[in-house]
């Protein structure tokens, strides 16, 4: 089955005046040797071929249909324009040019090239309209006078024994902590029965605090040492019944007799919760008077000091005469010859320091205590330091022995005690 379709003329070629058209196909007196065929399907695509192809089939490059070549006469617009304004290419002649027609064999179906002509313009397509924005869904705000929900207090009451757990376990380890634990222990329990009269989450809540809370009791009271707290039972510490010397740095105890003499470079002396420290230094010694005036000697002293501290944590520790800065009685100094040293005696408005004397020592505390006396010979090894303990309740003297290390003569500005 064929279709028309639209054929028109594009390329004018000869110009026929006064005598009736000779060419197979012609438009107004217009002899038409090319023609472009037009889709009757898609009435967009085209092919271009002779003026002889009339009959022939054709195939769309468009839309691939096949249409067979026949004349139209409704012809576009442009079509009529085109043919208008066609170039005469020769003059008329008054004899008939002799029209060589194709033979029979060649008016068979050929095939057409293809080719595409430009797309017909379409019109604009509507812009749609646009949404309307979406409106934002009402907020319920309830009004004034209307009662807040009620607040859940069995949940707070079980939220609050369940976080009890943790500062229970901690207490543990303070002093008295076993008492401390064992306290926090009860209120957690009760709070968590209270709770179980409660309905949902605070039921569930009170009672995993009640039984947390009972198994840190049982841990407690029968299994301290997963606490690495001591049994109950536990003998008490024994803690020796005479003085020991404390290593400086390593913090090693020994035990020492009465009498023994310390190097006071190297170790300290202690007894329960006394601790006996000497340093020593040689150099000039710094002078203060009226409105906090300073003045420097020009001689070199022996300044000894003497550190009473209280390492314990029960009791405080009570001074007196030379420990609290009282007198000078009970401090017997000697050097390397046995040759005792008196202590130093300064006149007018200008003193020394004298330390942080006090008359007692609490846990913790430090009564530090001043001595002056004239250096010794520099061919002096050592110097001893006797103390008497009868200062804060021991009823022998302590001893210690300066090395010549302690004895070495410092400039001025440098003449502060080592701590």
């Amino acid at each position: 089955m064929s279709r028309n379709f639209l054929a028109y003329p594009v390329t004018p070629v000869t110009t026929v005046a006064k005598s009736p058209p000779l060419c197979p196909l012609s438009h107004a007196g217009v002899c038409v040797s090319t023609i472009v065929a037009i889709c009757p399907y898609c009435r967009s695509g085209g092919v271009r071929a002779k003026g002889t192809a009339l009959g022939a089939s054709a195939k769309c490059p468009k839309c691939k249909s096949s249409f067979t070549i026949v004349p139209d006469d409704d012809l576009p617009d442009w079509v009529a324009k085109a043919s208008a304004d066609a170039v005469v290419i020769s003059a008329p002649s008054a004899e008939k040019p002799k029209l060589k027609l194709p033979a029979v064999e060649e008016t068979r179906a050929m095939d057409a090239l293809d080719v595409t002509e430009p797309s017909p313009v379409l019109p604009a397509e509507p812009r749609p309209q646009s949404r309307p924005a979406a409106q934002p869904a009402p907020v319920f705000t309830p009004d004034a006078g209307e009662p807040a929900a009620p607040t859940d207090a069995g949940f707070l009451l079980a939220l609050g024994a369940l976080t009890l757990v943790g500062p229970t376990v901690l207490a543990s380890q303070l002093p008295f902590g076993r008492l401390i634990a064992l306290a926090l222990a009860a209120i957690g329990f009760i709070g968590g029965l209270l709770c179980l009269g409660a309905e949902g989450r605070a039921r569930i809540g009170g009672a995993l605090a009640a039984l947390l809370h009972a198994g840190v009791a049982v841990v407690v009271l029968l299994l301290p040492s997963w606490l690495n707290l001591d049994p109950w039972d536990a003998p008490p510490v024994e803690e020796p019944q005479g003085p020991v010397v404390i290593e400086h740095g390593t913090g090693i105890r020994t035990m020492t007799t009465p009498g023994a003499v310390l190097d006071a470079g190297r170790s300290s002396w202690q007894l329960k919760d006394v601790r006996v420290t000497v340093r020593s230094v040689v150099g000039p010694v710094e002078l203060r008077g009226p409105d906090n005036a300073k003045r420097t000697t020009k001689e070199s002293y022996l300044q000894i000091s003497v550190h009473i501290a209280n390492v314990g944590f029960e009791r405080e520790v009570s001074l007196s005469g030379w420990a609290a800065g009282l007198t000078t009685d009970g401090v017997r100094v000697t050097d390397g010859s046995g040759k005792q040293l008196d202590p130093a005696k300064f006149e007018g408005t200008f003193t020394p320091d004298r330390g942080r004397p006090a008359p007692r020592a609490m846990p913790g505390n430090v009564s530090e205590v001043r001595f002056l006396f004239p250096a010794p010979p520099k061919k002096t090894d050592s110097v001893q330091v006797q103390l008497s303990g009868v200062a804060f309740g021991y009823p022998e003297d302590i001893k210690f022995r300066i090395s010549a290390l302690g004895l070495q003569v410092r400039p001025p500005g440098s003449q502060d005690l080592p701590r």
